[in-house]
């Protein structure tokens, strides 16, 4: 479930222009599992679960500026 709901304010802002049109991107981790026999793949296990880096991201919609978050700004307080 993500940390903020559609319609939900962001206290975040492109430090050069003061736009608040901007994407911000969190970053997840996670494996798929290959399993290979006689040099073809024979099984495929997906990640069920992704896990965070800690890393989110933001680019300015308006200038174009990118930027990486010391706090992330989805997170719920």
């Amino acid at each position: 479930m993500p940390a903020k709901e559609i319609g939900e304010a962001v206290d975040a802002k492109c430090s050069p222009c003061g736009s608040r049109n901007i994407q911000i991107t969190e970053e997840f981790v996670g494996n798929d599992q290959y399993e290979l026999r006689s040099g073809k793949v024979v099984e495929i296990t997906p990640t069920a679960l992704l896990d965070t880096t800690g890393r989110t991201h933001g680019k300015c919609r308006q200038c174009g500026h990118t930027w990486q978050f010391r706090k992330n700004p989805l997170a719920t307080n």
